[in-house]
């Protein structure tokens, strides 16, 4: 095949996909192994993790190993067929979606996605956790669907994150307006025992044990002015 004609089949996805294209994709539109790694070794592609090439006229983004992880979930979908909740995909989430979201320092060694079903991964970078999700638990960032503010901190509390860690991505996530101290609190009670409060089912109780590990409160944090526009 023409490396004109292959890179025209390819175009479809990757003008659609972060400037990425999964091997199963490419295959169905007729584009076979050999010609990736040729188009490869030309330079037209880059081998971003295993199974998953970009255009190397496409833009990098920070989020372009999610993004990739992400397509390896579901391989052959085309990105603008699948929905948030794709029963055959996953969501980023935990650590992943708190690093998406600007929030935090916590250390990102793998990829997380929570998925609708167990499945594994032959990718050591990925971990995929099994939940759940509501429409409401996921938002998108630059069309990736990700868990919202509120549902990665409980995420997070689920796995015992350290509290001054997640007290950080509070209030980062109030500052940024993507979190309500009132709705955290309906939501984090029945992890005030998990965290030292002896207060049990008490989110306000949890909330502001949190926030004194990192020198503040709720009555400070909700107070303060929000920053101005860009």
């Amino acid at each position: 095949m023409k490396t004109s004609n292959a890179l025209r089949l390819l175009s479809v996805f990757t003008s659609a996909q972060w400037g990425m294209v999964t091997s199963r994709q490419a295959k169905g539109a007729g584009v076979d192994g050999v010609t990736l790694h040729r188009l490869e070794r030309a330079g037209h592609l880059d081998r971003v993790r295993h199974g998953v090439y970009a255009a190397t006229i496409a833009t990098v983004t920070e989020a372009r190993e999610e993004q990739a992880a992400w397509l390896m979930l579901n391989a052959a979908e085309p990105a603008w067929k699948r929905t948030s909740l794709d029963p055959d995909g996953g969501v980023i989430s935990h650590e992943s979606a708190a690093r998406l979201h600007g929030l935090g320092e916590l250390v990102n060694d793998r990829i997380v996605l929570t998925t609708p079903r167990r499945r594994t991964s032959r990718d050591p970078d990925v971990r995929l956790r099994v939940a759940g999700l509501l429409d409401d638990d996921v938002t998108t960032i630059d069309g990736l669907p990700v868990t919202t503010a509120l549902r990665t901190v409980l995420d997070l509390m689920e796995q015992r994150v350290d509290g001054s860690h997640l007290a950080t991505i509070i209030e980062e996530a109030v500052e940024a307006n993507l979190l309500r101290l009132d709705v955290l609190t309906e939501h984090i009670g029945r992890y005030a025992l998990r965290y030292g409060v002896r207060r049990p089912g008490d989110g306000e109780a949890l909330l502001e044990h949190l926030l004194t590990g990192i020198g503040t409160s709720i009555t400070q944090l909700a107070h303060r002015p929000a920053p101005p526009r860009q």
